[in-house]
């Protein structure tokens, strides 16, 4: 699945399987209410005061950021002869430094032009909500009675039969709507534009990811100290998502599987209290100044049985080599393909029998975008890239196993945000 859709659509198995609050893809923090288990209260918080302030002395992206983040897309503009980029609310108007905002039937537009300030379209309603959250861009209104997209013509004025690059996500309807107000206009929906500077990650946008993402190894590492025999998956998901509270996360969402439901990767109905040599699957992230964590451990409660401590020790080394194999030049098919020759050698198959989903995906304002690390994909891994490295073996009816860390792509080689596990099951 692309973008945020594993997580959307595991919130309609129920609290059973996964409980998720509502997926932003915006930069900008919002105050949010969890829907994972019981309200957290101060007493919940005070049972993980170890994690208090993992999260403090990261800066959020400030407007010298985001001027950067313009130039950037701007050059590329430039160099591919795009007179200007529009783009719709979500992680992509956040990147330049848009307002964070929801989409919906009214069309809410940023155009970043090749040379001039930013300006939103958007409904003259919402004029002084949009000041609040952007006071340096210009904005063009447009009233309930009037075509929103031939006001937004009073921005592309000039630009008819040049070359303009739309969002890579923007709804149909909005297309649609462009090009019948602008026909002269040549519209440009391959992700040309802002992609390319999005994979590449600054030292700022480092430094949000790596914290992010070690705070939610120690929450799950605190939550893990907790779980004995007799506790409810849904306790479980509840001190997790507790734990990333009080680790200074914000937007958590939780998978916490206990024993077979483990094996179906992305959740079942069905749920249980842990029983000795269960294995318990744990996968979740959370939001540092917009910026994403997402992290998989699976550890045993009691004595493992012999087929799942064999399968946990093949998964420790299916992910060190395709950590192994990560540096610049290589594809992401390569590094796929590294993970899977463990798992064949080990007796699993090099297939997706057990194996059953891709190695990995890219990670920033979204916890799922560019690169995705699948059998054969041919993208070329650059300095910069932050990627998940996560293998995983999952036997129907008995357990699954995954283990998962975030990692970015060095001058050669790659560095894990965190630690990895260890590489024989403890």
């Amino acid at each position: 699945m692309t973008a945020w859709s594993r997580r959307a659509a595991l919130c309609g198995l129920g609290g059973a399987a996964l409980s998720c609050v509502a997926r932003r893809t915006t930069s900008v923090p919002r105050s949010t209410t969890s829907t994972v288990g019981p309200a957290t209260t101060a007493a919940d918080l005070d049972a993980f005061a170890e994690l208090h302030g993992l999260c403090d002395g990261v800066m959020a992206p400030d407007a010298a950021e985001w001027s950067e983040h313009r130039a950037a897309v701007r050059a590329r503009l430039v160099e591919l002869d795009l007179a200007a980029l529009v783009l719709e609310p979500g992680a992509n108007m956040s990147y330049v430094g848009g307002p964070a905002w929801g989409r919906s039937e009214r069309p809410f537009l940023l155009v970043l032009p090749r040379e001039g300030p930013p300006v939103v379209v958007c409904p003259a309603f919402e004029e002084r909500t949009v000041l609040e959250r952007v006071a340096d861009h210009e904005l063009l209104l447009w009233r309930e009675h009037e075509d929103p997209f031939a006001r937004a013509g009073a921005v592309l004025a000039g630009l008819h039969g040049q070359r303009i690059a739309v969002d890579p996500t923007m709804r149909q309807f909005v297309a649609a709507g462009l090009e019948r107000a602008w026909p002269t206009a040549r519209w440009v929906r391959e992700d040309v534009a802002i992609g390319p500077c999005r994979v590449i990650k600054g030292p700022a946008e480092l430094a949000r990811l790596r914290t992010a993402n070690l705070a939610t190894q120690q929450a799950i590492a605190a939550v893990r100290r907790r779980v004995v025999v007799g506790t409810p998956q849904a306790q479980i998901q509840a001190w997790v998502e507790q734990a990333l509270r009080r680790a200074g996360l914000e937007d958590p969402w939780v998978l916490a599987l206990v024993g077979p439901a483990a094996s179906f990767p992305h959740g079942t109905a069905e749920a249980r209290d842990v029983r000795g040599g269960d294995a318990v699957l744990i996968d979740t992230g959370g939001s540092l100044h917009g910026y994403r964590s997402d992290i998989t451990r699976t550890f045993v409660v009691g004595e493992p049985s012999a087929a799942l401590r064999r399968a946990w020790d093949t998964v420790a080394a299916a992910q060190r080599a395709a950590l192994a194999a990560i540096r610049p030049g290589v594809t992401t098919g390569a590094v796929d393909a590294a993970a899977r020759a463990v798992m064949a050698e080990a007796g699993y198959g090099a297939d997706d029998r057990y194996f059953t989903h891709r190695l990995g995906h890219g990670i920033g304002l979204e916890v799922h975008e560019p690169p995705y690390l699948a059998g054969g994909t041919p993208t070329v891994l650059a300095q910069g890239m932050t990627m998940s490295d996560e293998p995983g073996i999952y036997v129907a009816g008995e357990f699954g196993v995954r283990l998962e860390d975030i990692v970015v792509v060095t001058a050669d080689g790659a560095d894990v945000f965190g630690e990895l596990g260890p590489p024989r099951l403890e």
